[in-house]
């Protein structure tokens, strides 16, 4: 099995979980704008916003032209499996358990609508007028403990 039949089971880079933007080129900017993805500015430096527009389920509908940082990006746990410090088995069950994790963050946070779960749950817990339950508490931590502990990479 290969690394791609791991990727296509979790899309977590891209949908915003792992995420919130992607570093490009000036020349990708271009050439997303084309293909209708958003693209914007942080901090003076071209960005593309995840989640990605084009992301279908966990399948990138545009593939052959996503930019370098996609191409180039391996998750920690995909490193681990590559490494064969994981069978795919265990790596699949790890990222069933965050959709899980993710699953239970979206009920705890139902007023989230199509807004990206984690964004909106991080923005809730730091407004001083959201009046934050235990339980949505509790689901947060457990998205972002395994999140950090998982899937991004060390610096």
């Amino acid at each position: 099995m290969s690394l791609s039949t791991l990727c296509l089971h979790c899309g977590l880079c891209c949908d915003g979980t792992l995420f919130r933007f992607l570093s490009i080129t000036q020349p990708e900017r271009e050439r997303l704008v084309q293909l209708g993805i958003g693209v914007g500015q942080r901090r003076g430096k071209d960005v593309m916003w995840l989640p990605c527009g084009k992301l279908d389920g966990k399948r990138c509908t545009v593939y052959e032209q996503r930019p370098g940082g996609c191409a180039r990006f391996v998750c920690a746990l995909a490193r681990r499996y590559s490494a064969k410090e994981l069978s795919l088995e265990e790596a699949m069950a790890r990222v069933d358990e965050m959709h899980r994790r993710l699953e239970r963050l979206w009920l705890a946070f139902p007023q989230a609508g199509s807004e990206p779960i984690l964004n909106f749950a991080n923005a809730a817990i730091e407004s001083p007028q959201s009046a934050i339950s235990e339980e949505q508490l509790e689901a947060l931590k457990a998205v972002k403990g395994l999140r950090y502990s998982e899937f991004v990479p060390p610096e």
